[in-house]
């Protein structure tokens, strides 16, 4: 019978549903007894096809019962992981004298005899289950060292697992976010150079802007900002887009991500208000901060069509409902985009600048056709569709890639 009630750090363990399927099993093996040996066979082939799947998502071929508990104890966040996370030279002697016991109840739970169990209950053995490792001793110290410098490298919990999240009444992982770099991005030089500049000032601890990215569409604002993760993603650099529509949370978010030894920006793609919606009342908050400071970790990158995010109409200067301090409003209104400390502008690129794009593009995915006539394609692309646009030009490439 494991002895994973005893757990202290690890509790969280205790939740999974594979891992409560094993001790399931365990107790009804303590309790053998051959009339029930159909469900404990089911009940076994059901851990093992769930085994069988974490393994091949993970490209784990053996041990996977060992591989899969030291995974549930690498993503786990507990009080250990998180002071980790911040500084490992700083553990607490209570934790730790805890952390140790931890370490062995868990050592022996993951070096399970599946061999043993299967011949037991009249089912073959299966190779890929069992640990490898003969001995069940660990050296705790060294164990707990790597666990150390495991989560102050890489973090721990939802943060250590994403490197990319979405705020949908919560913070959601996202488990495949877009690769694009920013040497994918040809064009845009200066602009890239300043979202560079002010990026890597944030993460080196230094003072960095909110930046709101505006201009033509397809012109590579939203791109820019993704591929900023892919490129700093190393060192500490998390993503978290959030809706316009869910603003009013952002105190919750400062709430969950102001104390994680982490680097995030709060992305707002395609932002802008209509003159009706009173959600950038919110972002204003967001910006400045309100009663409580901006945390340090913590920026606001958005990309917008509109230089001022919210739509001003004429009757707004033609004081329609009569309102007697119209420039009050009008500055209300206008005054959004002020409080970002760095506004980068994407125009759309000039037949030169658009060929340019083109032919970096094609030479980059290996298409190999004279200059003349890509150019006279592209050109034709450009005029059949969507105008001349960095996105354009992908496109026009897309299909270029599609006729091979």
């Amino acid at each position: 019978m494991s002895l994973l009630h005893r757990l202290l750090i690890y509790r969280n363990l205790l939740e999974d549903n594979l891992v409560q399927g094993v001790q399931n099993l365990l107790k009804a093996l303590n309790e053998f007894n051959k009339q029930d040996l159909s469900s404990l066979q089911n009940q076994y082939s059901e851990i093992t096809a769930s085994l069988l799947k974490f393994g091949f998502e993970k490209n784990i071929r053996s041990s996977l019962w060992k591989n899969y508990i030291d995974h549930l104890i690498l993503q786990d966040e507990n009080i250990f992981s998180l002071s980790c996370e911040k500084d490992t030279n700083n553990i607490d002697s209570n934790v730790k004298e805890a952390l140790k016991r931890d370490l062995v109840v868990l050592n022996e739970f993951s070096c399970l005899d599946w061999d043993a169990i299967a011949s037991k209950i009249g089912i073959e053995p299966l190779s890929f289950l069992s640990t490898t490792i003969e001995k069940k001793t660990i050296n705790i110290d060294e164990t707990i060292l790597k666990l150390s410098d495991y989560y102050y490298k890489n973090g721990c919990g939802i943060m250590g697992k994403y490197k990319a999240f979405r705020w949908d009444k919560g913070l959601k992982g996202i488990e495949n976010p877009d690769s694009v770099r920013l040497a994918d991005l040809i064009g845009y030089e200066e602009q890239k150079k300043t979202l560079i500049e002010n990026t890597e000032a944030f993460l080196q601890g230094k003072k960095a802007n909110n930046i709101l990215l505006f201009g033509d569409r397809g012109t590579g604002k939203s791109s820019s900002v993704k591929a900023l993760l892919n490129e700093y993603a190393h060192r500490g650099l998390r993503l978290i887009e959030v809706p316009k529509h869910q603003l009013i949370d952002f105190n919750k978010i400062i709430s969950l991500i102001k104390n994680r030894n982490r680097y995030f920006i709060i992305f707002m793609d395609d932002l802008s208000f209509e003159e009706f919606e009173t959600d950038y009342k919110h972002m204003k908050a967001a910006i400045e901060g309100g009663i409580e400071k901006k945390p340090d970790n913590v920026l606001i990158y958005a990309t917008s069509n509109r230089r001022h995010l919210i739509k001003e109409t004429w009757s707004d200067r033609q004081n329609a409902d009569g309102e007697v301090h119209i420039s009050d409003s009008i500055q209300e209104k206008i005054s959004l985009a002020d409080r970002f400390g760095i506004s980068i502008t994407y125009t759309s690129p000039n037949q030169k600048e658009y060929l340019e794009i083109v032919e970096g593009l094609a030479k980059k995915h290996g298409i190999d056709l004279p200059k003349e006539e890509l150019q006279r394609k592209a050109l034709q692309w450009e005029m059949w569709h969507n105008g001349r646009s960095g996105r354009t030009a992908q496109q026009f490439i897309d299909y270029m890639l599609g006729q091979k």
